[in-house]
């Protein structure tokens, strides 16, 4: 996040075409895992954490911010989660399971909580 703040703040105009890029991967992995179960997902995440590292142009910030827009993908300020909780939950669930880095798997469990998701019974307590 800190690397974020200091590239908005020194005017870094990709960043926008980052998170861009960044939502359509997650729009175009979400849709072919589409009921898939959380142990596959877990696993194709930990295969997917590349690609952010290169879409992001940096490896911390690529693990910064891989689950933060993968929930944003999921999440409208205006309307919720719009049918979207169930595949949130399972995907803080994947991420848990899953061989992301422990960088990675933090920023998740920071991101599933600001979503509030912390709040529903099937957010992973471990």
């Amino acid at each position: 996040m800190h690397e974020l703040i200091e590239r908005l703040g020194r005017g870094d105009t990709r960043i926008t075409e980052m998170f861009g890029q960044a939502n359509r991967a997650w729009v175009d992995f979400l849709t072919e895992l589409d009921g898939a179960d959380t142990g596959t997902v877990g696993a194709r995440l930990g295969f997917f954490q590349p690609n952010f590292e290169k879409i992001f142009d940096s490896k911390t910030l690529g693990h910064s911010m891989m689950p933060w827009t993968g929930f944003a993908s999921l999440y409208d300020t205006k309307s919720g989660w719009g049918g979207n909780e169930r595949k949130a939950l399972a995907l803080i669930q994947a991420f848990a399971r899953s061989n992301c880095s422990a960088e990675v798997k933090e920023e998740a469990r920071s991101a599933a909580i600001s979503y509030s998701l912390d709040k529903h019974p099937e957010f992973p307590r471990g």
